[in-house]
């Protein structure tokens, strides 16, 4: 059997290389899972040989790792920026608007993180709910916001957020005004 490898003629620096491999391995994850993806198939996907591959990455599970952290970790960092001079409603609204957009974004890439969170040993350390929640609680604490049953509100906010994974919206004004809503019960009744 003959394995035809896609090739880039021109060559690239390490840093655009690392993207390339990272790209491919998003796709390869999402459609065959971590556990029926390869290295081999990253490698043929990002038109590199295995030995390329193992020169950036040692497993393929430290792949999986980078592959998902930034999607999931940071985007919430320009919320915190962004909201810094708001009031605490806006804020809890940038927060909530944005982490539902990037659900909604990364749709098959959150399921598969869930997915393979909860059944495979390997990489059962990366808890995308408790990553999530402590993200969340850094956030908040950076932005200055003092909930007074932190832990229900995280609950709420987590919640509300998943929601959108099995319930898509992409009606921006319905999207907006479930956040009021969730921001104006979490205001009410857990402050």
């Amino acid at each position: 059997m003959v394995i035809i490898v896609k090739t880039d003629k021109r060559r690239m620096n390490k840093k655009d290389r690392k993207a390339q491999i990272l790209n491919s391995a998003l796709n390869v994850f999402v459609e065959r899972g971590y556990n029926g993806a390869t290295t081999q198939e990253i490698a043929r996907e990002a038109g590199i040989s295995e030995v390329t591959l193992f020169r950036y990455f040692k497993s393929k599970r430290d792949i999986f790792i980078e592959v998902i952290e930034p999607i999931l970790f940071e985007t919430l960092k320009n919320s915190v920026e962004i909201s810094k001079d708001l009031d605490l409603k806006e804020k809890l609204k940038i927060i909530l608007i944005e982490r539902i957009k990037l659900i909604l974004k990364y749709n098959k890439v959150i399921k598969l993180i869930l997915m393979e969170s909860q059944i495979n040993p390997e990489i059962a350390s990366f808890n995308y709910i408790e990553k999530t929640s402590e993200l969340l609680r850094e956030s908040i604490s950076k932005i200055d916001i003092n909930l007074g049953n932190s832990d229900l509100c995280l609950r709420i906010m987590i919640g509300s957020i998943l929601s959108f994974l099995y319930l898509p919206e992409e009606d921006e004004i319905k999207l907006h005004k479930y956040v009021d809503n969730i921001v104006s019960y979490i205001m009410n009744y857990t402050l």
